[in-house]
Parts: structure tokens; sequence; C-alpha cells
């Protein structure tokens, strides 16, 4: 059984993508473009990140055993009992690591959906990164399941922290949004959709 790792396959399709695009455009808008395709190797390094590659063939091993995690802010809790079990160890500061990972994942999402695609409601761009976030979550148990990728669990937390992260990136954006403006020409009238 091999492991596929995601990011290499779509960093030769973006190529492919970019050298038939700009050949097609000419160079036409060319920071909305550059814009777009870094979004693009942004979703695939989240999935890269959030199924660790495909096992090819589909790990036929897999032990299936669904215990959804559903207590939101659980993982407060288990930092306090680490901490308090072996103090700040390497569980510990791993926990926390984790935690922080899932927050910043989808902050660049908060950037893109204003940047990219007039998304300038912060209640909008919630939904966009909850439903993003929930669809992570759903595929990693279908992956699993399946024995395409590493055991993976659905985790509250996980969507809490990573649609948080996101509007951390999304107001991060507004307020950087005057700077911008001068380097971003369509910015002033909150954006263009990508062509």
């Amino acid at each position: 059984m091999y492991r596929v790792n995601i990011l290499p396959i779509g960093i030769i399709l973006l190529i492919v993508y970019i050298s038939l695009d700009l050949i097609k455009n000419r160079g036409k808008r060319i920071a909305k473009r550059l814009i777009f395709y870094s979004f693009v190797f942004y979703l695939f390094n989240v999935f890269q990140v959030t199924t660790g590659g495909i096992h090819v063939p589909p790990d036929s091993n897999f032990q299936s055993g669904f215990s959804p995690q559903l207590v939101p802010f659980r993982f407060i809790a288990d930092w306090f009992a680490l901490y308090q079990r072996q103090g700040a160890g390497w569980f510990f500061w791993n926990s926390v690591k984790l935690s922080a990972y899932n927050f910043i994942m989808l902050f660049p999402l908060g950037v893109y959906l204003p940047l990219l695609y007039k998304l300038n409601k912060w209640k909008k761009a919630a939904l966009y990164l909850f439903l993003t976030s929930l669809t992570i979550e759903v595929y990693q148990i279908i992956f699993s399941y399946f024995g395409l990728t590493m055991f993976r669990q659905f985790n509250v937390d996980d969507i809490l922290l990573n649609t948080l992260g996101g509007l951390f990136g999304y107001y991060a954006f507004q307020g950087l949004r005057s700077l911008l403006v001068r380097v971003i020409p369509g910015q002033a009238r909150g954006g263009e959709t990508y062509d």
C-alpha cells in the first residue's frame, strides 16, 4: 500500500492550468489571476493536510468505530486534563499545536472570500467557512471509512476553530482593505469576481 501525496499532483495540474490560462488571456488582469492561482494552491494544501494523502490501494485493515466528538470547546478541558496529569509536556503542547493548526487552517479562506468573490458580509463569510469545515470533517470520515486515508474522527471543535480562524482572516482582510485598494484595482468597489 502506498500513500499518494495530493500536493505534487495538484501543483502539476495547477501549472498546466496556469500555462493554458496565461496563453488564452495573455496577461489580462494579472494581479487577480495570480491571487486565484494562489487560492487553488491553498485548496490543494488544505486537501493534503486534511487527508494526509490517499492510500493506494485502500487500506483493507481499517477498523470502523465512529465516535464523534460533539461537545463544543472540549479541547480546553482536554488541555487542563493533560496539564494536570503531565504538566507542560509533549502531549500538552501537541494538543495546543493541533488546536492552533485548526484555527489557522481556514484563516486564508477568510481572506480569499471577500478578495476574490465579493463576499463582504460577515454572516455569509461565517456560513461559507462553517460549511467548508463541515465538508472537511465529513470527507475525512468517508475517506477513512473506505480506507482511503488514515483514521479520522468527526470533531465539532475542529469546525469551531476552523470557522473562528476563517473569521479572523475575514476581519484581518477588512482591516487591511484600505491598503489593498492601492495594490489591487477593484477593491474599492468591494472586489471583483474572477472570470
